[in-house]
């Protein structure tokens, strides 16, 4: 008897590792450190306990990418009633809620466009991925709203996306942030555009991209006024905290798409220079291409990606294993590090890709899992 329920408990056990074999530890191990039962994602390095609409939106677009719908739709409902005053479709996220001194609540009202991008994108895709209308619909209207909030139109084929709904527009200048364009989101609205503004968004922000990295490196932020790029006191050519997700997004792009080949050969000779010196760059400035100091594990994990194209898989080997040697999670710090080897570390165990178009394409969806 004894031996026929070891022989059965050990089938359940086999049973239960396959069930879960493509299940995606990285997401998992995240998920229970930065998340909340209700769905919110905590950055504890923050003594008020901040959550931002960029939190939110990258957990959610993890959760599709893990298949994870419980997550989800948690994300989903905690981001719409506490960001967006309990209706998406209405309004655009607040990007900063956390602890005040009356209890918690949103910080700023103002939103973050990048987040809004990604929150409108991932809603589309999980519609489709998931045969689930609601979903799907709102992320239409959501994409709408930022482009009439949240874009400044210098002229056909010259649309940016401006940070966010208030404060970005200057004396004769607006005041943009490259990283906020990850070009297969824009391809994926561009596709679908009837109209041709998301397509001039996209042409927009391919010029940025390509001139802003004339110097091989990219900037947190600069200011444009419709034909040059320049900066001032306030708004240096520094790229760091910010610059490191351009990389991150150029590395992600399929080849066919548009642009590709200026925005990988302008960022060539940056990836060749990290693998060479072992790290990615804390600083880098724009005007000089000029690299400075170390940067933490994350940076390491957004340029991974880009590295994919530009070594060998035995140097892509070792880069994803020292990250993972040398990444920390910890509630109450470590969060934007996490996200970013999330991202760059999901690429690199292939657990997402674009298609030409912008297109999710996910392992569990090819085999027909729902």
């Amino acid at each position: 008897m004894k031996s026929w329920i070891t022989t059965l408990a050990l089938l359940l056990s086999v049973i239960t590792t396959l069930v879960h074999a493509d299940e995606w530890q990285d997401w998992s191990r995240f998920k229970a450190v930065y998340m909340t039962p209700q769905g919110r994602i905590v950055d504890g390095s923050d003594k008020r306990l901040i959550t931002t609409s960029e939190g939110q939106s990258y957990a959610l677009f993890f959760a599709l990418v893990a298949n994870d719908r419980k997550a989800f739709d948690l994300l989903y409902n905690w981001t719409q009633q506490n960001l967006a005053q309990g209706d998406l479709t209405a309004r655009l996220p607040a990007w900063l809620w956390g602890k005040t001194s009356q209890g918690y609540g949103v910080l700023d009202a103002n939103s973050a466009s990048d987040s809004d991008l990604w929150i409108a994108y991932t809603l589309i895709e999980a519609g489709r991925l998931w045969g689930d209308d609601y979903y799907q619909n709102v992320g239409y209207l959501l994409a709408e709203r930022i482009l009439r909030e949240e874009t400044v139109a210098f002229g056909p084929g010259n649309r940016q996306l401006l940070p966010g709904k208030q404060g970005f527009e200057l004396q004769g200048k607006v005041k943009l942030n490259p990283s906020y364009t990850p070009m297969p989101l824009l391809a994926a609205f561009a596709s679908r555009d009837t109209k041709g503004e998301w397509k001039d968004l996209y042409q927009g922000s391919l010029k940025l991209l390509t001139t802003s990295q004339a110097k091989g490196v990219s900037p947190d932020w600069l200011l444009y006024d419709g034909n040059a790029i320049s900066y001032d006191q306030q708004t240096t050519d520094i790229g760091n905290y910010n610059a490191i997700r351009s990389y991150l997004w150029a590395g992600m792009m399929p080849n066919a798409i548009d642009g590709y080949q200026p925005i990988i050969d302008s960022l060539t000779s940056f990836a060749k220079q990290s693998m060479t010196q072992g790290f990615a760059p804390l600083n880098t400035y724009a005007q000089t291409g000029r690299l400075e100091k170390k940067g933490p594990v994350g940076f390491d994990a957004a340029l991974l990606p880009l590295l994919m194209i530009h070594s060998s898989t035995d140097v892509a080997d070792l880069w994803a294993n020292r990250i993972r040697t040398n990444l920390v999670t910890d509630r109450n710090d470590e969060y934007y590090n996490n996200v970013l080897a999330l991202f760059g570390l999901g690429w690199y165990d292939n657990q997402y890709r674009f298609s030409d178009t912008g297109e999710l394409l996910l392992p569990w969806a090819e085999k027909g899992e729902q």
